[in-house]
């Protein structure tokens, strides 16, 4: 049940999702692939070192709702 909910989103969130992800990926349309590359090069590393960490920080929360 509480995960149907997450993923419950108003049509204003949606749309700002939609048109963050297409402002990140227009570049790599166009052609200008150097820029794209640089960008995910970055978000990659991004997610992989603060990635664990959110997971951790999410776990922790939650188990300390259960008592």
């Amino acid at each position: 049940m509480e995960f149907e909910h997450a993923f419950q989103q108003s049509g204003f969130f949606e749309a700002l999702q939609v048109m963050i992800v297409g402002s990140l990926l227009a570049p790599g349309v166009m052609g200008r692939g150097d820029l794209y590359r640089t960008f995910v090069g970055s978000l990659a590393a991004n997610v992989i070192s603060f990635g664990p960490l959110g997971l951790l920080v999410y776990v922790l929360y939650k188990v300390s709702h259960l008592c």
